[in-house]
């Protein structure tokens, strides 16, 4: 079977793809790469639940350190964009580039991200950027329509039945309020 790096954003999106689509066909690793979150503490309830699924289903797991700040400074001046906006872009192509290179640095045979779960994420943004990368990093991109065949109601249907954390926003300060309305540290 091909090795597969998946980045993954939480368990919830990442338990019913992995486990139903996923692993029957490739060798799976998720990559918990999300510097986007908002605290320390989001950051680790949402690595918490992971951990305890990659364990249920021995996915092994490489875990990017919390490094908000690095976030910050590259969405810096999109701090009111909407989302599936530009700052949303910025934030897809910086955890994309990770997972690319680092499936290139370990000879993965494949990069993807489980972002292309949500129904709320700019799906067709999230492949042209995966797209990109797969060029520049010369590792496949992973594009498949996880959304198919009722894909995220079937992955948060999994998520309340295993009982797992379901956030309600993508994890950073801004999507947790209308644009413009966010002061700086507010959260």
């Amino acid at each position: 079977m091909k090795k597969l790096l998946l980045q993954i954003c939480c368990a919830p999106c990442g338990t019913y793809i992995s486990r139903d689509l996923l692993l029957p066909h490739y060798q799976l690793t998720w990559f918990f790469c999300n510097p986007n979150l908002v605290s320390q503490e989001e950051y680790d309830r949402r690595l918490e639940m992971v951990r305890m699924m990659a364990g249920k289903y021995g996915i092994p797991l490489l875990v990017d350190p919390y490094n908000h700040e690095s976030w910050q400074e590259i969405i810096c001046g999109h701090e009111k964009d909407s989302e599936r906006g530009q700052r949303c872009q910025i934030c897809y192509r910086q955890r994309l580039a990770k997972t690319a290179r680092l499936a290139k640095e370990m000879d993965f045979d494949i990069f993807g991200t489980t972002l292309l779960v949500s129904p709320y994420k700019d799906g067709a943004a999230i492949r042209k950027i995966g797209h990109e990368l797969e060029e520049i990093c010369e590792v496949a991109f992973l594009d498949m329509d996880f959304q198919a065949h009722d894909g995220y109601r079937r992955s948060q249907e999994l998520a309340k039945e295993l009982e797992l954390y379901r956030q309600k926003f993508c994890g950073c300060e801004y999507s947790l309020q209308p644009a413009g309305k966010i002061k700086k540290n507010s959260v």
